[in-house]
């Protein structure tokens, strides 16, 4: 049985409902402390939730927007909650960091919510990162937009550029960058937002091995947020997407097609997009998913890739046990 975690609020993205209209603002804002006893509660099925959440559909993610009106200035009295994130887990986890010895540290709860930047940094070229870069929560972005939608940009394009090995922490990347970051090796990404993805929020380009996505979170992504080019296996973990075409996918048509890529996806929230990823059964490519959540429950879309720049295929969706492994996915989010 799954167990969500409820260690903190989702902000309130949308807005505040009218309580006049709106059930779930309507008990909320007469009822502000059920929100502190729901806020430190465990919920291990929608069937346990408290009885008054059929109010807001049984959704854990409705309570805290709505919560979060009465609890934070939003529309009335209560007491501010101490912690702002939220953690889908199989068992309860404290969201702090462990530290992972290089500069940055390892999130090990979900957030939801941009963080406030301490600062901000352009440049005029990518940022190119040998060992270990820890941005401080500073945004970064390129001097002039080289952002062109869904135009096909480059490496050039990016704002960092990540050496085999490198690791990259807190930091906030800005809309103007078009290519966010390309790892060229393996490498390991620790609590990275992208304010407003351009073309892709990161490329992964490896040969072999494994990397990481730790923490971190990205929105406006019209089209992909991860884009794995290399081989080997990319993990993300705690991540969180919003409004996006698809959370992650495996070159359908690169020219280096032919060797496997594995994906693992695991406590990550999705909203407002597709299939959390995508990818080639046919080179015997793998997506592993648990403990997550697609608002949709779209999980994973299988494909018969091609090394010749041709649209790839889309072979079947959903759960197959092999390429398509969906171990726990949740639409309650």
């Amino acid at each position: 049985m799954r167990k969500y975690a409820i260690v903190g609020l989702l902000p309130a993205v949308l807005g505040c409902s009218n309580p006049d209209s709106n059930a779930c603002a309507s008990y909320i804002s007469a009822h502000v402390a059920d929100c502190a006893t729901f806020m430190n509660a465990v919920v291990t099925a929608t069937a346990e939730l408290p009885s008054w959440a059929s109010n807001c559909g049984n959704k854990p993610s409705q309570i805290s927007k709505e919560c979060s009106c009465y609890t934070t200035g939003g529309g009335g009295g209560g007491a501010t909650p101490t912690a702002t994130s939220t953690t889908i887990k199989t068992s309860i986890t404290t969201a702090k960091p462990t530290n992972t010895g290089g500069s940055g540290s390892t999130p090990t709860g979900l957030t939801t919510k941009l963080p406030a930047s301490s600062g901000a940094t352009s440049t005029s070229k990518p940022i190119t990162v040998s060992g270990s870069f820890d941005g401080g929560m500073k945004k970064y972005d390129r001097s002039t937009k080289v952002c062109q939608g869904q135009s096909e940009t480059g490496e050039d394009d990016a704002i960092f550029v990540l050496k085999d090995g490198a690791t990259l922490s807190n930091v906030i990347i800005g809309p103007n960058q078009a290519e966010g970051v390309h790892c060229q090796g393996t490498c390991t990404i620790n609590n990275v937002w992208w304010q407003d993805v351009c073309e892709d929020a990161i490329t992964f380009k490896q040969s072999s091995g494994t990397s990481y996505i730790n923490g971190g979170g990205a929105f406006a992504a019209s089209d992909k947020i991860v884009q794995f080019n290399g081989f080997g296996t990319v993990q993300i973990k705690n991540f969180y997407a919003q409004d996006y075409g698809k959370l992650s996918r495996s070159c359908g048509n690169c020219d280096n097609n032919g060797n496997a890529r594995h994906i693992v996806i695991d406590n990550t929230v999705a909203l407002n997009g597709g299939v959390l990823c995508g990818i080639n059964g046919n080179y015997g490519d793998s997506c592993t998913i648990t403990n997550s959540c697609q608002n949709k429950g779209k999980s994973c879309d299988n494909y018969k890739g091609n090394n010749k720049g041709d649209e790839p295929t889309k072979v079947s969706s959903g759960n197959d046990g092999t390429h398509c492994i969906v171990k726990s996915l949740s639409s309650n989010c």
